[in-house]
């Protein structure tokens, strides 16, 4: 997990560039945020985090959301935007880091399990999204979903149905993570690599194998998000 002074840096910089945003005055109250998908790449951050970013900003009153119009710019003072956009930024990053600090916990386990377990039909379907996976990457396809059910599927593999409802109950909240991670062909590459790793070891039934390589996935995924952010 990064330390606290990389946490405090990360927040120091989007504060600096929103700064720069207000300052400049090409933010400023009464006028209309952006689309919610152009705030997301100017951030390096998923449609996801900006909606939740904006939604902070509803509640403290900076924001203001005019129904068939859009979302504007509320606050007296652009300083005091720039301070709390920067706010919400920082507080959905930790979000993330919880979230994959949950994942680690979990997951490498559920993949050892799995590869200790995994019968014939579940190992095909695996291969089958594997495919799947292959083509989207291929064609520049969104594989959010696929990759997904390929983490739903290795669960089911361990016939451990406490184990599935968890994964099910927790979708949302693990889906953000995934989102950060797959919003390039190239994180989406980079991710298929990864999975074929796993795959590899439930075939071979090598328990310790599959925990590694999942944990080398995520630690992957891991790092692509939060470098990404860096950028920001």
């Amino acid at each position: 997990m990064s330390t606290p002074q990389q946490q405090k840096r990360i927040y120091e910089e989007i504060t600096r560039r929103l700064q720069e945003l207000v300052e400049a005055d090409d933010l400023k109250p009464g006028d209309r945020l952006p689309p919610e998908r152009s705030l997301a790449a100017l951030f390096g951050v998923s449609r996801n985090s900006m909606r939740e970013a904006i939604k902070s900003l509803e509640q403290a009153g900076l924001l203001e959301s005019r129904p068939g119009a859009g979302t504007f710019i509320s606050a007296a003072s652009q300083a005091e935007l720039a301070r709390q956009l920067g706010e919400a930024f920082a507080r959905e990053r930790h979000r993330l880091e919880d979230i994959f600090e949950l994942r680690l916990l979990l997951e490498p386990q559920i993949a050892r399990l799995a590869a200790q377990r995994v019968s014939p039909g579940t190992l095909e379907r695996l291969e089958g999204l594997m495919q799947d996976y292959e083509n989207a990457v291929r064609h520049g396809e969104a594989v959010l979903e696929i990759d997904q059910n390929l983490h739903d599927t290795i669960a089911a593999a361990t016939g451990n149905h406490a184990i599935v409802r968890l994964m099910e109950q927790m979708h949302d909240l693990l889906s953000e993570s995934r989102d950060e991670a797959l919003q390039s062909p190239e994180r989406s590459r980079k991710a298929l690599e990864d999975h074929r790793k796993i795959l590899a070891a439930l075939r071979l039934r090598d328990t310790g194998g599959a925990c590694a390589a999942m944990t080398e996935h995520l630690e992957h995924t891991r790092e692509i998000v939060f470098t990404s952010k860096k950028g920001a």
